[in-house]
């Protein structure tokens, strides 16, 4: 299938912003505006809506739109199709778990239209989760365009990604705005009467299972809860805090979900605090006077006006970063527990900062392009390649009755085989692990790797999420023609009733 190019310039070029959170929305908000005030360009912004997707930030999508003024429909492929865009901007990378499959970037992929991707958050952690779900979800796969932080981070995909050459360091729009003059928000202007600003941003509780032991990502709350007396003597401080979208929502971990109600709770009570739920952060940032942060992309905002900056962690775990974010991390102060807050907060009531040179050189180096212009570098991207054709590389359908193996014998091959509306032969799941081997997987034979060359089959599902990076060039080292290599989302995508 093949992206046609735009060929007359006098016609108007299309986009289109997929939109679904709205404390997302500094992410591109810079290149929307860009955008809107293009008389060369026309913008749509279609919202996707309904039950799929993570309700603690999306639910009042809708809301924030019109609040601001922003125009906007409810997303259908009919309206997609009907307004033909050259681009697609997706908001968020999660196709599977964010969005019904009839949005899914394979589906507009496959029909010649261009996927962008602007990372919502920044590339933060350098865990094997973290690579996954910065470099190897669907949408930066199926992406003509991902536009990233820097050339540092340009080579990171470079590390990790199978799609690293539509990768463009340009700058994110989200460090535009910033640099614009805010004034305090009406919502706490008032109680502020000239304190200096301490801006708490906070992730929600995290925690994962390593070896079978349960860690903590995130801070100790216990420490947190200490902090509190400080807080309420300290009244010449005033402390916004931010916390996460899903703080305290039930879907953290249960042991530490009273706990992070508790801090909000008791925080409410407290006069020099403000809590800032609004989905726009960036009034509260770039009024801050000092910030404290824990697991959070906003830790790289922190440094844009160069105030003093506390990076908390757990004692019990340090998250590995990548490489230009820790650069930046340690020419943070840094602290675990609720003594470490203190020290800082006395050293910010008495002017004082030591990191303040290298925090600024590290930041420079970190954030090259702070100069107001990500958007238009990326809107002249767009233009530009607008121009030319391109082959998307996809298989443009899968017939009925066609032969399938699918590679992963694990739960994507399920959700592939329930989720397939068009009648298929099914030969044989494909699996490294060993011991899957000369059994059964959903009623089908599993075999090894090696073994789908003697196989007889049409087209080859790549079948895994996390893995498909090593599947990939496995699949490219067994000498298996790539036009018959469909990964799971598209496979979703072609093998729906309406894919015809």
């Amino acid at each position: 299938m093949q992206c046609r190019g735009r060929k007359n310039a006098e016609v108007k070029l299309k986009i289109l912003f997929v939109y679904q959170v709205a404390s997302f929305w500094p992410s591109w908000d810079s290149l929307y505006r860009n955008c809107m005030e293009d008389d060369a360009i026309e913008v749509k912004l279609f919202r996707i809506g309904g039950e799929q997707g993570d309700h603690a930030q999306m639910d009042h999508s809708e809301d924030f739109l019109i609040k601001n003024g922003i125009p906007y429909e409810e997303f259908t492929y009919e309206k997609v199709m009907a307004f033909n865009p050259v681009y697609m901007i997706y908001q968020t990378p999660y196709d599977k778990g964010h969005r019904p499959v009839e949005t899914w970037t394979a589906r507009f992929r496959s029909k010649g239209i261009r996927i962008c991707y602007i990372p919502y958050g920044i590339e933060i952690s350098d865990t094997e989760e973290s690579r996954y779900k910065h470099f190897l979800l669907s949408v930066v796969l199926n992406a003509f365009a991902v536009f990233v932080l820097s050339d540092e981070m340009r080579a990171e995909y470079e590390k990790h990604c199978v799609n690293a050459k539509a990768v463009r360091a340009y700058g994110l729009p989200r460090f535009d705005m910033l640099l614009e003059p805010r004034g305090l928000p009406e919502s706490y202007r008032d109680k502020v009467k000239g304190r200096k600003i301490v801006l708490w941003k906070l992730h929600f509780p995290k925690v994962f299972i390593e070896n079978g032991v349960k860690k903590q990502a995130t801070p100790d709350l216990d420490e947190y809860i200490k902090f509190l007396d400080y807080i309420k003597k300290a009244q010449d401080l005033f402390f916004i805090f931010m916390p996460h979208p899903k703080f305290a929502d039930s879907t953290i971990d249960a042991e530490l979900l009273p706990k992070a109600q508790y801090l909000l709770n008791e925080l409410q009570k407290i006069e020099n605090v403000y809590i800032d739920m609004d989905d726009d952060y960036r009034a509260s940032l770039v009024n801050a006077k000092a910030i404290i942060i824990d697991r959070s992309a906003i830790m790289v905002e922190a440094g844009v006006k160069n105030v003093p900056v506390l990076y908390m962690y757990n004692e019990n775990y340090r998250e590995p970063m990548i490489k230009p974010i820790q650069n930046l991390l340690d020419s943070y102060y840094q602290g675990t527990i609720a003594d470490d807050m203190i020290r800082f907060c006395e050293k910010v009531r008495n002017g004082e900062d030591d990191n303040f040179e290298i925090r600024k050189k590290t930041f420079n180096k970190c954030v090259p392009y702070l100069d107001g212009k990500s958007a238009g570098r990326i809107k002249a991207y767009l233009m530009d390649a607008a121009e030319t054709d391109m082959e998307t590389g996809m298989v443009s359908e899968i017939p009925k009755n066609s032969r399938i193996v699918f590679f992963g014998a694990g739960y994507i091959g399920m959700f592939c085989l329930d989720s397939m509306e068009k009648k298929l032969e099914i030969v044989a799941f494909a699996d490294n692990d060993k011991t899957k081997w000369n059994k059964s997987y959903m009623g089908y034979p599993v075999v090894s790797p090696e073994m789908i060359k003697q196989l007889q089959f049409d087209y080859l599902v790549l079948a895994s999420d996390k893995y498909y990076r090593e599947i990939y060039f496995q699949i490219c080292s067994l000498g298996i023609p790539m036009e018959k290599v469909v990964n799971f989302d598209h496979f979703i995508v072609l093998t729906q009733r309406w894919s015809g």
